[in-house]
């Protein structure tokens, strides 16, 4: 069901988030992986990566006070994965 559809997953660099982000990359979805900060988005990209190599995986590092930082990176982002689908 999220075949192709784009999502974003915060905490995707560890734990849940990271645990979320692979299954759903496994079941075919694009993904826009949130970290606290870009080093550790980047990280997780690599490793998501590397089990799924085909995928279309972007980091994103942002804390809770950037907002305006986020949402010109989303806009960026979504040139680039159609529509978001999901968040």
């Amino acid at each position: 069901r999220v075949k192709d559809k784009v999502i974003i997953v915060t905490g995707a660099s560890r734990g849940i988030g990271y645990a979320v982000a692979d299954k759903l990359l496994s079941e075919g979805a694009k993904l826009v992986a949130c970290a606290s900060n870009q080093k550790n988005a980047d990280k997780a990209v690599v490793a998501l990566k590397g089990s799924h190599p085909n995928a279309m995986i972007l980091g994103l590092g942002v804390n809770n006070n950037e907002s305006k930082k986020l949402r010109k990176q989303l806009k960026r982002y979504m040139r680039h994965l159609e529509r978001l689908m999901y968040l």
